[in-house]
This record gives C-alpha cells, structure tokens and sequence, in this order.
C-alpha cells in the first residue's frame, strides 16, 4: 500500500458512530502532516441502514476520491456485502471475526434491490450467501481479509460489558495502525472529537493502545509514516465553510427549517453566533452576534429573512430542494421589491423527496428560474471547501450591492466533503453595505433616475416607503400604469447590466491547466476537484486537458465561455445530473452545443477512475455519453 496515497472506505449502521471513526481517522492523518478529503454518504433513515465514509489522505493534497479502496473497514456485516465492488487487488478488509457467519438473507437492513445484487454476484460465483461467502469473493478480486476480534481485543481494558459502544475507535485504531500512523495522533484526535469528556476520553485511549498492541503482535502494524512538519489547518465540510463565510461576511440573520443537507449550516452558524473569535478590522461585529431562527416551514423561513433583510441585516437562509420549491413565491417578492437576501441551496437527488441524503447537481435550472415572472437574481456555485467560505461571503454582498436575491448552490458532495483548509483571510473579501439615500419626506425606494438600476435604500424607523407584490411607482404605491411597468421593469434588469460589468470574469469562470489544451472539459460544483486530479493523470501520460470550471451562472460570462469553447477540438461536459444542466445553461446563452457527455445521477459521488476511464471512452470515439454508476 503507498504509504503516499492511501484510500480507505469504513461502514457501518446509520446511527453506529461511522462519523465518530472516520473523523478521527482524518485528524489522526492531519494531525501526522498528511491531507485528507473525505465524503460522507449515509442512508437517508435515521438508524440502521448502511452508511459509510470515503477518505483519501495523501502527502500533496487530495481533490477527489478513488476506487478500489486500499482499506475496507466493517463495523457491521452490511459493510462487507455492500462493499464487493469497491475491492482490489491488496484490499485490506478489516472486519469483526463473528461475521463471518452472517447470512445474507438475515441481513434485514440492506435494501431489497441492493440484496438481489449482492445475491446474484454470490451466486454467480459459486459462494455461500453469507459475509465468509463474500470474503471468499473479496480474495478471488485481490482483497487480503484481516479477522479481527473486536471483543476480544476491547475485554483486554473495558470491564464493563459496553464493548459495542467502542467500536468505532477500535476500527480507526486498527486501520491507522495497519496505515502507520502513530499511536500519538490517534490519541490527540480522540481527545478532540471528546472534548472534555475524561470519562470518554479515557477508555477510548485504553481501547486504541489496546488495538495497536494486537496490530503488533499480529504484524499488522506498518512501520510509522514518514513525520512531515505540522501547519496549523481548519478541517471542515462545505457546511462549515458557507457557515464560516456567512459570518465573515457580517450576516446578522439566519432562518432555517430542518432539512438535509442544509440544516447543519445552521447549526454551525449557532454554535459560533457569538462571534468573539472575530476580532481584528471586524472587531465591532463582535457585540453583535447573529439571531438563527428555526422557523414552523420554510415559507416562513424566506419570508421571515426578507424582512429582517428589509430593516438593513444582512440576512440569509439555508434550505434543500424541497423547500426551495416552497420558498419561489417569496423569492418573486423578493424580486419585486429589490431585497438583498441569500438563500443557500444545497441540492440533493430529486424530484419530490427523491434521494434526501444523496448528491444531484439538479436544481440549476431551477435555480435559475424559480419564482414566476421575469427578475433578477445572481446565482453562484461552489466547487470545493474554500470557496464555500469566500463565496458566502461574496453572497451577502452581491445582495447588498445590487439589492436583490442571491441564491448560492452547493451540491449535498460538497456539504457533506470534509477537507483541510490552510487558512482564512478575513480581509479576502471586503464587507459592504448598500447605497444610502439621503433622509427626505418623498423617499423614492424605487428610484428610476439610475444609470445602474440600483435604488438607494433608506432605513427603518427614519423613511416612509411602501412594499408591495404588486408593480408598484417610485415611493412604493400599487400601480398598473403601463409606462411605469416599462420603466420598473427595465429599471431592475439594469442590475443584471450592471453586476455583468462589475463582478471580475474570475470570479464567473476560470480556466485550470494548460489553456491552450485542445480538449476542454467544462464543469462546475463538487466536480472540480476529481476534475484536476483526472487531467493531471491524463498529463502525465502526454495529454493536455483543461478545465472550464464555471462559477457563476447569472450573469453568465457568456463572451468568455464561447471564447474558450469555439477554440476547443474537444469539448466534454462533466456534471452531477441526468440533463446536463450546464450545458443546456451554455447553450442558451452562447448557441454552443456541447457533443460530449459524462453525468453521474445514482446520487453518488464521482471518483477519481471512472471519470479517467470516462474520459478515455470518450477521447477514443466510442462514444459521446458515458454515465458513471459506481457508489454503494
């Protein structure tokens, strides 16, 4: 196993600690010098069913993930049946002893669809229907099984009967010693991920010694990993980074219903609304704090955010597909009358409840045009951890600056992607506030004399200006007046002329790698990463690949698009969905039409080899569609 690039999956029962164990894998590795990118793909009930986590840790830093895994860690039989396919050649799979009798027919958690699957490869094969069965299958891939007995090695120091409950420890101890990772950064991530629970934290160190003492005894241990020096890094998920960005950027009001992947934004935006840790040029931010309310729905929620935006907060909401559908109708009010508010939207698989804890990328289009009639609205995405914080940021002032919606999408990958962060600069991107219209008895909100569309607003308690859904005049009054219609309208969309001007072509779209490649592939969201790694297999091997990472999507930098585009032999298009949303986006606003395609909508994330294989069909001409299905 290189000890430079190693790729772990560990499994378990929904509800059964697989987060406890993986995060303190991933700190454990950080904590060594190593990088680390993690995915967490849980089932969408709320105990029982298989979840499992993706880790890649390597010594430069990992985008994506990959298959076949080196480790296969079984916290539960589930893990082994569900797993066969993500096992090669040197697999280690580490499992409990007493599974091995397991049957798959009692195996009442694993979905129906997914059971005739794993009992067809059984079968097929000539194996029993049981975990020994598929271990036996597991070595005629490659795998190396590693029998394991979690109660004994655990009875060795908890005298208690609770040996269950430290599961999840033992198998990130064996794995990070089986990997050569000291004893000592396993043990500083426990003390983290416990806090200051002496009474936890004590016998889970009891229980690691324990492991790295069988891993020894068993010559399973590796010889510790080669000590790099040690930087200073923040470890978050994409919805730690838009909660992080949220209040960097001077967010005073967060409304939320529960729903995944969104809520644990809010929750993170709770945990740190105090905001004492601001300090420096932001330190008048620190009295302040930030209200986080959880609202009856999520109509409420938009709602409510709009009017906290209306008394001058800068105000922001957080939701998934379900409730973006109900949030449109307050959106068009928001449009209507020019309120700056954020909504994130964190897509999931659709439509209707669909695959509530699986990635999609389905909902630009949506994004796009949600809410009837015809206004503006800027609409951005992000592609990895850090910029989820930047982008949070630019959000709020984007709202601000052109006074109107913004809605920003992150992808259920992205939220649930663990990555290491080096650092955050406060100062990257500069707070700002709305244009101020002077105090006076006729204050127009709607002001028509503006070059760039944008209204002056005022504030509460000192103008008088009325809101309504309906088209209003100057000072707010309900009118049908068709000349005032031209105007309003036309007033509005200048904000979209002029936000088109303003915002850098940078911050909408980017060019990585070789830019005078021949073979462009164009994508957006989550994929950027595995899309760096992949054309940096491709460049090793003598072909140049370049990536059109787009990141904002209205306005559209449609000129620079084309450009790059028109000047490409090869264009292959790379998104989480069935459409092709993107493309679609693309060619409306440039006529370019994109021939190639590689789309992923099983609700799994992409990995490293089947996109470098995607591509390769595709660059051979056998094909101009390839859709990826691996993900357990």
């Amino acid at each position: 196993m290189p000890e430079s690039d190693i790729s772990i999956v560990i499994g378990g029962p929904q509800g059964g600690g697989i987060d406890t164990s993986a995060t303190m894998i991933g700190r454990a590795f950080a904590y060594s010098g190593m990088n680390v990118i993690s995915v967490r793909e849980f089932h969408s009930n709320i105990k029982g069913r298989h979840s499992y986590v993706h880790l890649r840790a390597r010594k430069d830093v990992p985008r994506s993930l990959k298959f076949p895994a080196d480790l296969l860690v079984a916290l539960d039989p589930d893990t082994i049946f569900e797993h066969f396919e993500d096992v090669g050649k040197g697999t280690k799979i580490i499992y409990d002893s007493s599974f091995e009798n397991s049957d798959l027919n009692q195996a009442r958690m694993i979905m129906r669809d997914t059971s005739k699957k794993i009992k067809n490869h059984l079968e097929t094969g000539g194996y029993p229907l049981t975990v020994k069965g598929m271990l036996e299958a597991m070595k005629a891939r490659g795998g190396i099984p590693i029998a394991v007995s979690f109660d004994g090695i655990i009875s060795e120091v908890i005298k208690d009967g609770t040996n269950a409950r430290y599961y999840n420890t033992l198998g990130a101890a064996i794995t990070l010693s089986i990997v050569g990772i000291p004893e000592e950064f396993i043990i500083e991530s426990i003390k983290y991920v416990f806090g200051s629970k002496e009474k936890v934290i004590s016998p889970n160190i009891e229980v690691v010694k324990s492991a790295y003492r069988f891993s020894s005894s068993k010559s399973f241990a590796s010889t510790p990993t080669e000590k790099v020096n040690r930087i200073p890094k923040l470890m978050l998920t994409g919805n730690d980074g838009a909660a992080l960005g949220k209040l960097m950027g001077g967010l005073r009001f967060q409304t939320y219903y529960p729903i995944t992947p969104a809520s644990d934004e809010s929750s993170a935006i709770e945990e740190h609304q105090a905001m004492e840790w601001i300090g420096g040029e932001s330190s008048s931010l620190e009295k302040g704090g930030v209200t986080v309310v959880q609202t009856e729905d999520e109509i409420s929620a938009i709602t409510m955010a709009c009017g906290a935006a209306l008394t001058g907060s800068r105000s922001a909401t957080a939701t998934s597909g379900p409730g973006f559908s109900l949030m449109a109708e307050a959106i068009s009010f928001a449009g209507m009358d020019e309120i700056p508010v954020v909504v994130t939207l964190y897509q999931r698989g659709g439509p209707s409840t669909g695959l509530p804890t699986r990635n999609s990328q389905s909902d630009l289009l949506f994004a796009l045009n949600t809410g009837h009639g015809e206004f503006p609205r800027i609409v951005i995405s992000s592609g990895d951890v850090e910029e989820c914080i930047y982008d949070a940021m630019k959000a709020l002032n984007y709202a601000q600056r052109y006074q109107l919606p913004v809605i920003h999408l992150i992808d259920k990958n992205l939220a649930n992607t663990t990555q290491l962060v080096d650092s955050v600069d406060a100062k990257k991107v500069k707070v700002e506030g709305p244009a101020i219209a002077k105090s006076g008895p006729d204050f127009k909100r709607y002001d028509l004399n503006t070059k760039n569309g944008i209204s002056k607003t005022g504030y509460f308690g000192r103008d008088i200006f009325w809101m309504t859904g309906d088209e209003h005049d100057e000072l707010g009054h309900v009118t049908e007046d068709p000349d005032m219609r031209d105007s309003q309208m036309e007033k509005r969309f200048r904000k979209m002329e002029t936000a088109d001007r303003e915002i850098p072509v940078e911050d909408k779209a980017e060019i990585i790698g070789d830019k005078k490649a021949e073979t462009t592939l164009v994508t957006w969201g989550s994929q950027k990463g595995v899309a760096q790694d992949v054309a940096q297999m491709f460049a090793k091997k003598g072909v140049k690949i370049k990536i059109l990472y787009l990141k904002m999507f209205e306005p559209f930098p449609s000129d620079f698009v084309l450009e790059v585009l028109s000047k490409s032999k090869t264009v292959i298009d790379l998104e989480s969905n069935m459409l092709g949303q993107a493309a679609q986006v693309i060619r409306m606003k440039t006529g370019f039409k994109i021939e190639n395609q590689i789309v992923k909508y099983n609700g799994r994330h992409i990995t490293e080899d089947e996109l470098y294989e995607g591509i390769e069909k595709i660059m051979s001409g056998k094909t101009k569609k390839v859709v990826l299905r691996n993900g357990a």
